[in-house]
C-alpha cells in the first residue's frame, strides 16, 4: 500500500512541471480599432454625448474591445478616443428630439503575457 502511494506521488511530481508559467516579464501588444455600443434608451443630446464619451461606460466598453480578442487580453491604454456619433431616435417624444450616441473608430492598445518557454 505504501509503495502505491509513493509511486502515485512520484508520478504526480514528475508531470507537475508542465504547468509552470513563463517566468519572464514580457508582454505582447496588439492595437485594435472598433466602435463602442450606443447609449441605452433615448436621451437629450447633451446627456447622451456625456454618457457615451466619458466615465464608467467608456472604460467598460474599451476593456470589452480587448477581451473580444481572446481570453487573457486586457487593456494597456486608449490611443485614440475616436469620434462621437449621435443618431436621432425615431418615435414620439413630446416635441423633443432624443438621441443615442456612440464612439466610432476607438483605437485601443491591448496586452497579454507572452506565452511560450
Amino acid at each position: 500500500m505504501k509503495f502505491k502511494t509513493f509511486f502515485l506521488f512520484a508520478l504526480l511530481l514528475v508531470f507537475s512541471n508542465q504547468s509552470f508559467a513563463l517566468a519572464v516579464d514580457e508582454w505582447e501588444y496588439k492595437t485594435i480599432t472598433g466602435d463602442l455600443k450606443p447609449t441605452p434608451g433615448c436621451k437629450n443630446k447633451e446627456a447622451a454625448k456625456k454618457k457615451a464619451s466619458s466615465g464608467h461606460r467608456f472604460k467598460k466598453y474599451t476593456r470589452l474591445l480587448c477581451t473580444q480578442v481572446a481570453y487573457g487580453w486586457g487593456i494597456a491604454e486608449v490611443e485614440n478616443k475616436g469620434k462621437l456619433v449621435c443618431d436621432a431616435c425615431e418615435g414620439e417624444y413630446e416635441g423633443e428630439e432624443k438621441y443615442r450616441c456612440y464612439m466610432k473608430d476607438v483605437v485601443v492598445k491591448c496586452k497579454t503575457v507572452k506565452k511560450g518557454w
